[in-house]
């Protein structure tokens, strides 16, 4: 391999794994990890404890059906650690997200290849806010579950931001129907949870309106190359950002689920993250986003 193309090839894995430390991947990967181990404390057995394909109540199973009663050995080990399993899961539907933006960097390094194009400027503002409005919605949940929690009024959950939104447009068609059936249906128990078409759709949205200083600095770069050489540095940039991403499931997953031993502990990070979500989402709306820290220059020093 020609050593120029190889140090290209280093530099775009360490492109990839720098914007994996974006704003956008740290609150979505935490969104994903903290309402995938919230939802999975549903089943009550020590963290320690074998996971077996048991678990849910039969009202909760109405309306689908999990492929590990079926093939259990498909979903997990019998001998494995209820905390080994949800940061597993947590981290594979973590690798979704990072995938689904990956594709669409993908496709957009794609377009630059084709005819040497980014995205237009005025794309990123607007899904910005979009993101934003997201996370205020998170926060104010978020901090009124605390409320009534502390009131008595009920046990506190983590939920995410997206499933709020989709929740908002699943209740809506939900009355649509129920006037049209004339009677109400049950929900899925876990609709109110990330699952893996739902990771890789947020991970595309984030991708069309992410378009951050290393992205941009990808497809410009992209526009400059043809052939295989420009899919070979896409690709690099790719393994970059999923290495990142999984170092961010690892820890974040790794956090929630040990606080949830300390029920305190637990709402107390739900507070604080509720907190830094509503602030971080007025400060998106406001079209202040590029005054944030940036977690890369923290994090890596100045490039």
């Amino acid at each position: 391999m020609d050593l120029g193309l190889f140090g290209v090839l280093l530099g775009m894995v360490a492109l990839g794994f720098r914007h994996g430390f974006d704003w956008d991947h740290i609150a979505a990967i935490t969104d994903i990890t903290s309402t995938t181990t919230a939802g999975h404390t549903e089943v009550d057995v020590p963290a320690g404890a074998p996971v077996t394909p048991h678990g849910h109540e039969p009202a909760e199973m109405r309306g689908h059906v999990h492929q590990h009663q079926v093939e259990p050995s498909a979903m997990h080990s019998f001998g494995e650690s209820r905390f080994a399993h949800e940061q597993r899961h947590a981290i594979g539907l973590a690798s979704l997200y990072a995938l689904g933006h990956a594709s669409v960097v993908v496709a957009l390094g794609g377009l630059a290849l084709l005819v040497g194009a980014i995205l237009p400027k005025w794309i990123d503002p607007i899904l910005e806010k979009v993101v934003g409005a997201t996370l205020v919605l998170l926060g104010a949940w978020v901090l009124y579950s605390v409320v009534q929690y502390a009131r008595g009024r009920g046990e506190f959950r983590m939920r995410s931001r997206w499933m709020l939104v989709f929740d908002v447009a699943r209740d809506a068609w939900a009355r649509v129907q129920a006037r049209i059936h004339g009677h109400e249906h049950t929900p899925s128990a876990h609709s109110t949870q990330y699952g893996p078409r739902t990771a890789f759709g947020v991970g595309m949205i984030h991708g069309v309106g992410a378009e951050t200083g290393s992205q941009a600095l990808l497809l410009a770069g992209v526009a400059g190359v043809t052939g295989v050489t420009g899919v070979v540095i896409l690709l690099a940039f790719v393994v970059g950002l999923l290495i990142s991403n999984t170092l961010v499931a690892v820890v974040s997953a790794s956090g929630f689920i040990g606080a949830q031993r300390l029920r305190t502990v637990y709402v107390i990070v739900g507070a604080v993250a509720g907190l830094a979500s509503l602030l971080i989402g007025v400060i998106f709306i406001s079209g202040f986003g590029t005054e944030l820290p940036d977690l890369q220059e923290l994090i890596f020093g100045k490039s």
